[in-house]
Order: structure tokens, then sequence, then C-alpha cells
């Protein structure tokens, strides 16, 4: 009988080489990752935690006496980190309508005791791990009645002078204030407005950041409430349903008075998410963790985002979804998702707040709100707007007497929209009652704003020919060599030929509204608030003379030092108070038009008769300073010039 013997094969010493150098190649990259995955993480939480010094000190200025303000500069460790801070205060007088800076030449003579507003700068610097130095900074203007706690009128100060009602454009501060009553011979009242002239907006990565304040002071007690709003869109990724954090901060009522609501800003335990990666604003942390529902905050009536009962989630959550080939589709654990906040600060820190809920929005020229007339007729808008939202009425009909009549140059519109935030049911019931007893003054127990979105919105024509309008991609980086210069410009109709142009402006639902963001909801989609107006442009004079005109956008860089270098940043609002345009046709006028810090500055010299010869010069009164041209020469006008200006500012 014979057997086989079984033969055992082993791995040679080669094999056994091979698989050990594939086995370390693999290692290493685990370890690689997972080194760049915690220096990506650790660099996140450092730029939160310089973030929250820079808040809890601007919170610290607000409160400090305003006579007493001052820069400074401390050393400040966070979670065993080393963090330097340091902080400039500059006195800001208001002259003609316009901001001037201490040390001007501009500055009223003599000067008063204290500037009308002093503007902060503060700056947080740290070496990162990898030995990289970071920096964040941070600005806000304080005044002599700013102090406040979580939003609540606490001081007494001084008789502040009467509140700017008209819209100036190209001056601060470009606001529309909205008296809060009924009553049109009260001597006595409530008034809310923005602070600047139009939001403020950054753009990091694909993501978004737009901010703005809104202040309510009352003309009795020269008291007010500062709320400083931000809102972002990011990018998500569930990490849990059961973890902790916050429920949203509102304002509800009290007695008659809108204060924050105690319950508002607490741990809960309930779904959270984390950034999907750390090319995002910074407030992306917050955003994805605390922007959740519970059951608990479900029941309260205290939740982000409206959704239905039965759409819900089990654990009371909004849904959240992913954004798939065009299509939404609801994201589960792990999955990334598109997400968008509301926050505001509370106590020096930002914490989400409910999703805004727009009402109506209206398209209009930048001399509307000049005229004291049609300017009352839009304030009376808004009132009634806000009347018809908390009533469960439909959107009231438009303002009048917004068409305009134009010849060519290029002209500023203006698209403002206004938002009601959601009352819980008693507090609205509330507000319906003192409408019907008549009490004059029920629009200061309603979450009301109204805000400009000239650069937030999508702006078309009908006529591209004759008046085309601009709507520029929302765009903030500096790189002039490709022709970025940190500004965009929106709703600025370049009037060329004569016709008539409908220019309109439609903006989305909730928090993309404001972003100008792609819907991240089923319930928003499909959901734009829109509104219009007539444009006629006459190209041609009394005589039958044809016109032209002379325009151009102005272009400008300041170059801002840190250390022993620097770089070229984009100019501010403020920057362009020494910028003149003069032509040297006595007939014809040249004017400057700019809208808040991130809207292309440009010029228009209008209804200018063919056969015309002129020279366009620009000049620049303040320091060193560079136009690129410095003037527009033409002979025989016959045809539209526009002419781009580089400035520079060292």
């Amino acid at each position: 009988m014979t057997s086989k013997r079984k033969q055992n094969k082993g791995f040679t010493f080669v094999e056994v080489l091979v698989a050990l150098i594939i086995i370390a190649v693999g290692v290493a990259g685990l370890v690689s990752m997972q080194r760049l995955f915690l220096q990506s993480s650790t660099r996140a939480a450092e730029r939160v935690a310089a973030m929250e010094i820079a808040q809890e000190k601007l919170e610290e200025l607000r409160f400090t006496p305003y006579a007493s303000l001052a820069a400074g500069s401390s050393t400040k460790i966070k979670q065993g980190k080393t963090y330097q801070l340091a902080w400039t205060i500059t006195g800001q007088y208001l002259v003609s309508g316009a901001w001037v800076p201490a040390g001007s030449a501009s500055v009223p003579s003599p000067l008063p005791p204290e500037p009308d507003a002093k503007a902060v700068g503060i700056t947080v610097s740290w070496t990162e791990r990898a030995g990289t130095a970071e920096d964040l900074t941070m600005g806000a203007w304080l005044n002599s009645v700013e102090a406040r706690d979580g939003g609540l009128a606490v001081t007494q100060p001084s008789t502040r002078q009467q509140p700017t009602v008209t819209y100036n454009p190209g001056a601060a501060p470009e606001v529309v204030a909205i008296e809060l009553t009924d009553d049109d011979d009260a001597q006595s009242y409530f008034v809310k407005e923005t602070t600047k002239p139009a939001p403020e907006v950054e753009r990091r990565g694909d993501k978004l950041q737009v901010r703005f304040d809104t202040v309510t002071y009352d003309e009795a007690t020269q008291t007010q409430r500062i709320e400083d709003f931000v809102t972002v869109n990011c990018s998500c990724r569930f990490q849990g349903i059961s973890d902790q954090g916050k429920t949203p901060a509102r304002l509800v009522l009290e007695g008659d008075h809108l204060v924050l609501d105690p319950n508002g800003s607490q741990n809960t335990t309930k779904m959270v998410g984390v950034p999907a990666d750390t090319n995002q604003p910074e407030l992306c942390t917050i955003c994805c963790r605390d922007h959740h529902d519970s059951t608990e905050m479900v029941r309260a009536g205290t939740v982000y985002r409206q959704e239905g009962f039965f759409s819900r989630l089990p654990s009371g959550d909004h849904r959240h979804f992913t954004n798939v080939n065009g299509y939404l589709q609801q994201a589960g654990i792990d999955d990334v998702y598109e997400e968008s906040c509301r926050l505001r600060r509370v106590d020096g820190y930002y914490v989400a707040y409910p999703d805004w809920r727009l009402q109506a929005v209206t398209v209009m020229s930048s001399q509307y709100l000049v005229n004291s007339a049609t300017n009352e007729n839009y304030a009376d808008y808004v009132r009634d707007v806000v009347r018809a939202a908390v009533l469960g009425q439909s959107v009231p009909t438009q303002p009048n007497n917004r068409d305009i009549e134009v010849v060519p140059g290029a002209y500023q519109l203006i698209g403002r929209g206004v938002y009601v935030d959601t009352m819980s049911t008693s507090h609205l019931q509330r507000v319906r009652d003192a409408i019907a007893a008549g009490d004059s003054d029920w629009l200061t127990k309603v979450p009301l704003y109204e805000v400009n979105l000239t650069l937030l919105g999508d702006w078309e024509s009908s006529n591209t020919y004759a008046g085309p309008v601009t709507s520029e991609p929302i765009e903030t980086i500096v790189d002039p060599e490709n022709n970025y210069y940190g500004t965009y410009s929106r709703g600025r109709l370049q009037a060329l030929f004569g016709g008539a142009a409908t220019i309109s402006m439609e903006v989305g639902a909730g928090n993309a509204s404001i972003l100008d963001s792609a819907p991240i909801h089923p319930y928003e989609q499909g959901v734009t608030y829109a509104n219009s107006m007539l444009v006629t442009i006459d190209d041609d004079d009394t005589d039958d003379v044809p016109l032209y005109s002379v325009t151009g956008e102005v272009n400008c860089l300041f170059y801002k030092v840190k250390g022993n270098s620097g770089s070229w940043e984009s100019c501010k609002s403020n920057d362009f108070r020494y910028l003149t345009i003069n032509s040297s046709e006595p007939n014809v006028t040249c004017e400057f038009q700019t809208i808040g810090n991130t809207a292309t500055a440009s010029y228009s010299c209008p209804g200018i008769r063919e056969g015309t010869s002129l020279s366009v010069t620009f000049g620049y009164t303040s320091g060193n300073a560079t136009l690129t041209p410095s003037s527009v020469s033409v002979q025989s006008i016959n045809e539209n010039v526009i002419q781009n200006i580089e400035l520079r500012i060292n």
C-alpha cells in the first residue's frame, strides 16, 4: 500500500520581505493620515478658541465706559495655548453725512469732547503646532449708547441726536429707520434699523458668512438694544443621535417687552453634527452642532427649522439633506449634509438662532429713499407687511412711484427685504390682541427686521441691450492679477440706449435669502421672493440730440502692513471718502456710487450730449495713492464710454 505524503509549502524569505514592506507602507500611510487629521482638527480648535477670545474682548470693551476706551494688548492662555491679543481704538466723526477718522484734516473744529463713534479692531495671534504663525481679526464700531445685556436695553445715556430716517447713498449710516408705531403724531416711540448700509459678506471656499447688526432705540429714554447676526452655510457630517448640543436663543414677550428667552441656548441631548472639512467659516462648528431639534424642543415650540410633524425624525429632529446631482437626498448617520444657520451674539458668544423668515422684497432706485415722501411710503409698507404676517393675511401691495426714467449712465438699484421671526402661539396671540385693541405700539412686540438684500439677490433685466443689470457671482478674494478685488457688483443698471427694461431681483426662502445659496430643504425648493420695477431710458435730449455717458468701476486695494511685511486687501467703503471726480464740462456732473464694503464701487457721468469733448479726472486727497488711469478724455463723444479705474492706497 502506498500513501501520498502531503507536501506543506511555506513562504520564501523574499515573499515574507515583500509582505512586510507592503504592510509597512500601509501603516505609514495610515499614520500620516492620522497625523494630518489631528493637525487639521487642532488647527480648527485653535481658531475657534481665538474667535472666542476676540469676542470676549469685544464684549468687555462694549461695557467699558465710552470715555475710557483705549488701545492695548495682553496675553491669553486658553486650553493650554498662548494667544497674543491686541486691540486698537480709532475715533470716528460724522461730518456732512460721512464718517471721518480721528487725525484727518476733515474732523470737526473744535472737536467735541468725545468722537461720535469709536472703531475697534481686535487681532488675536498665535503659533500653531507646526510653527506657522496664525492670526484672526475682528472689528466693530461702538458708540456712547452701545452698552447692552444679551440684547436688552440696560443704560440711559445722555441725549443723542435725532436718528437718521432717510437713506443717503454713498454716505453713512445708509440705513432705513422704521418707526415702531402707528401713531403719526407720537412724540415718543421706538425706532428699528440696521447699523450698516449693507451686510458684510465673506466667502471661504464655497461657503458664505453674512453679518449685520440691528438696533432698536427708544426716543423717550434714549435706551437701545443691539442685535448682532451672522448667517453661514456649511457642509456637516452627522456625528450622533445622543450628544450634547444647545437649544436656540430667541426673543420672547415678557410683559410688553421683547427679551431673550431664559430657556434659550441651554444644553440639551439631541442629534449633533460636525463640520465635514476645515475650509469653512469657524462658526460652522456651532452651526453643525446645534442646528438640530429634539423632541422636547418640538413640544416647547423652540426649533431651528420649521418641519411638518409627520416629516420629523423619531427623535424630533428636522430632516437634513445632501445634494446629489441637483436632487435633495435625505442624509443619514455619517453622511455629509448641507446646512445653513442664523446665529446671534449673546453675552459675547455667537449662538444658534431660529431660521430667517422672509415676508417680502422690494426693488427701488437709490434715490427712492432720499425723498421724504417715498421714504415714508416704504416705511408704511414695511409696517403693513409685518401686520399682514401677524394676522395671517396676504402681502400688501408694493409701494408706488418706484419706476424711474433715466438718461444713459450707471445707476445703483436697491433691493430690500422684510423679515418676521416665528413667534409662539401665545406670543402671536398677544400681538394680535394688541392690534385689535388699537395699541399703536404693537410693533414693539414683534421680532421684525428690514435688511438690504441688494448684494445677496439675483438680478435680471428684461432688456439687456438697452439696460443690462449686474448680477455677478459673490466673490471676496483679492487677486488683482486676475481682476479680483475682493468685491462684486449686483443691481447696478447700465443704461445704454433708449427703451424700457423691467429690472427684477429674486431671493430664496429661509436662510437662503441671506446667503444666496441653493435650497437645502424640500420646503425651500421652488420658493422664491421677487419684485421688479420699470426703467425707461431716454437717450435723446429735448432737442433730439443723442445722449451718451462715461462710466466705469473703481477697483480699489489698500496695502495692509503686518509686522515686517504686508499684503494688498480690498478697500472698505470709508476708503473712498477722499476720492474726487471732476468733469471739465460744466454741464456734465459725475458721481461716485458704492453700497457697503463688498460692493464694487463705480462712477457715472450721465446724459452727455453728442459731440461734447470732456475730460473726467480722478484724485485722492489723503495719503499715498495711485489712480490708473487718473483721467478719461473723450473727444466729440458719439458712443457710451466705459473705462474702469484702479485705485491703490499705500
